[in-house]
């Protein structure tokens, strides 16, 4: 795929984008934290980051092509310090605040860290000490983000008079094929590695995504993702700047129905947990209203997108155009809530190694889609053997293209077995999820070879397609589906399900009018209800064989909630016990 790119790096993106903006007063980014609200400007913006930048290569000793680690949550200087490292021609490393410092350490030590740029807000005081004291003795330079905002309290290296030039002459030596940021992830193959991606795989899929979603500076865009990942960085910080967009960024989750009034969002962006909350909760309120106005239950029968109007004016979301999910499967019955009454639910994919996005589905017919690629990705499926399939037959997905990444950064092996350059020198990434295209090429995911489980007879049971499924029971809040390892009766060992149950406490102290501490202490009460729950889900299933559907033995309640990555998906891994 032959694809011209709008810049020749990041540092250009940034530049024109903000100068196209044209009102340097214009706000940039909003932070709604529970703990923490800043606001940046685009003029802000800009004077920060030329102001760090010009001290990390001033005073920093910070050289083109040198790692600079980002280690904080999602705040103002978070931005800035990206920003000023990109303008340094340096290559940020971005860190998850969530890791303690051994797996902070071994990112720094891998990627070969020169300066860490740590917030004043990672972990506790001990564990900010214990890091500042490794860098001191591993010779690597360290800058906090405090109180006094970075770009402030430096002091620049070059005055402003010889700024434009240093600045510039860095732009010249940084070429598309350059590293531009690594990434932490899982990788297709499960262990975390560091993902490099190009200057011109960011900017090809900014590029694809911007004329995808039809993004404008008239846009205001709020999200929950956390900026080190992939999604959070491109979809939830590059691409609003390269629109001039505004961007708002919350973790006050039950909130955000008053933000996106208050705000006037015109696109919310989160992941399929806040989504099925929040069709939930619409059902269950239209459910108490049909009770009580026997018209309400006609007109959502026979008019369900008049109902869905009044929704809108009710909640104040006049400016809304549409929701945007990724990061997980979505639930079948979610999008059917919110698509039958007019509000746009689309369901996207990507992975970090194609820089993220792939694209999304905005047809309702085609609902369980994730859509067509943007134009600046290719798609195909192959089977085991490598060979492309037709439509409708299923196999691993592959993307190809400009978005994919350079590389597993100092794992060439890694890097060999995902990625694979064919004849016409296109690079194809191998995912590693499952899935099939229809005769529009509109992509279908079934989900990811290394979690199918593999049952007695041979059939293969792929959880997430059952976990999606029976979300929609009453009294579940999340399930999740492993392998368990059981002897039959002739001692053999056989694969089978573990269903791990988070019950909707919520809803279940409603019904049974018991507190939740009540409920904790009568466990068989709460896993009939659960199994009652689940066992109606599933008569009604028609997206379920009979050998995908779980039997009572097989369900365990989990009283606390699950662990969680940062962006909300469960820690699969963790409760995987063979």
């Amino acid at each position: 795929m032959q694809t011209a790119i709008e810049f020749q790096n990041l540092i250009e993106l940034f530049n024109k984008s903000v100068d196209a903006v044209g009102q340097p007063d214009k706000l940039c980014l909003e932070i709604l934290r529970t703990e923490r609200h800043e606001t940046l400007s685009f003029g802000q913006l800009r004077q920060g980051a030329r102001a760090f930048a010009l001290w990390l290569v001033g005073h920093g000793d910070i050289r083109i092509g040198d790692k600079a680690a980002l280690l904080g949550k999602n705040r103002a200087d978070w931005d800035v310090a990206l920003w000023g490292i990109v303008l340094a021609g340096a290559v940020p490393v971005l860190i998850d605040p969530e890791r303690p410092v051994a797996g902070v350490t071994n990112h720094l030590l891998h990627t070969d860290t020169r300066l860490l740029v740590m917030a004043d807000d990672y972990q506790d005081e001990d564990a900010r000490r214990e890091l500042k004291e490794f860098a001191h003795r591993r010779g690597i330079s360290l800058v906090e983000m405090g109180e006094t905002p970075l770009g402030a309290r430096e002091v620049a290296g070059p005055d402003d008079a010889e700024a434009e030039p240093v600045l510039d002459g860095i732009s010249a030596r940084v070429k598309p094929d350059d590293t531009a940021v690594i990434l932490c992830t899982s990788g297709t193959t499960g262990d975390p590695r560091e993902v490099e991606l190009t200057h011109a795989n960011l900017i090809a899929n900014i590029q694809g995504s911007v004329e995808k979603i039809r993004l404008s500076h008239g846009d205001v865009l709020g999200h929950i993702l956390p900026p080190h990942h992939s999604f959070g960085l491109t979809v939830g910080k590059m691409l609003a700047l390269r629109a001039g967009a505004i961007n708002i960024y919350t973790n006050k989750y039950r909130q955000i129905s008053q933000i996106i009034r208050d705000r006037q969002v015109t696109i919310f962006i989160g992941i399929p947990a806040l989504f099925t909350m929040l069709a939930r909760k619409m059902e269950e309120s239209l459910t108490a209203e049909k009770k009580k106005r026997p018209l309400l239950r006609l007109l959502d029968r026979y008019a369900p997108k008049l109902v869905g109007r009044g929704m809108v004016r009710k909640l104040g979301w006049q400016r809304l155009r549409f929701f945007l999910s990724g990061a997980a499967p979505m639930p079948k019955w979610v999008l059917n809530v919110l698509w039958k009454r007019g509000f746009l639910m689309y369901e996207g994919y990507g992975t970090t190694e194609n820089s993220p996005v792939y694209g999304f589905n905005e047809d309702p017919r085609k609902l369980g889609s994730v859509g067509r690629p943007i134009r600046t990705l290719q798609v195909k499926i192959a089977d085991g053997q490598n060979r492309t399939l037709p439509p409708g037959q299923r196999g691993e997905i592959l993307l190809g293209g400009p978005c994919i990444m350079k590389g597993y950064y100092k794992n060439p092996k890694s890097t060999a077995a995902a990625v694979r350059t064919d004849e016409k020198g296109v690079r194809w990434l191998h995912t590693g999820d499952l899935g099939y295209l229809d005769d529009e090429g509109n992509l279908y995911i079934t989900g990811r070879k290394k979690y199918l489980i593999v049952l007695p007879g041979g059939k293969n049971v792929n959880p997430e397609l059952v976990e999606t499924a029976l979300s929609e029971a009453r009294f579940v809040n999340e399930i999740l589906l492993v392998p368990h390892l059981q002897k039959d009766p002739d001692g053999v060992v056989q694969e089978t399900v573990r269903a791990l149950v988070q019950p909707a406490w919520d809803v279940i102290e409603t019904h049974t009018n018991l507190d939740r501490a009540e409920l904790v202490e009568k466990p068989h009460v709460v896993k009939k209800l659960v199994w009652d729950s689940i066992h109606e889900c599933q008569r009604k299933s028609r997206q379920l064989s009979h050998f995908e559907k779980i039997s009572s033995h097989h369900v365990e309640i989990q009283i606390e909630e699950f662990q969680k990555t940062s962006t909300g998906k469960i820690r699969r891994e963790a409760y995987i016990r063979l």
